[in-house]
């Protein structure tokens, strides 16, 4: 048990000299700093990355609900200016029918 504490008493040594030797105190606060900044904090540089894409996802997405609302409002004026049109739409999406007709649905 003594020897299990003597060789981790010089193993601690032996890294406090390694360090103190090759590293300031200012390089290793200036490393833990940028340690924190990169990997541990709420703004760290891989969280800025994955906003950035999330970002250009729902711009994406933006742009594709844009291009969908611009071609369902030509439709519509499409309807609200002919009756065949407004017919023909009834006929197909809703299978509406006149009273003397009957409807034959092929697949």
């Amino acid at each position: 048990m003594k020897n299990l504490f003597t060789g981790l008493k010089d193993f601690i040594v032996k890294i406090w000299t390694f360090v103190t030797t090759h590293f300031s105190l200012m390089r290793l606060a200036v490393v833990c700093f940028v340690f924190i900044m990169v990997f541990v904090d709420e703004n760290s540089a891989v969280q800025q990355l994955e906003y950035n894409q999330k970002i250009q996802k729902l711009k994406k997405e933006i742009a594709l609900y844009k291009q969908s609302i611009e071609e369902d409002k030509i439709r519509l004026n499409e309807l609200h200016s002919n009756e065949e049109n407004l017919e023909k739409f009834a006929r197909e999406q809703y299978r509406m029918k006149k009273a003397d007709e009957d409807l034959f649905i092929i697949k």
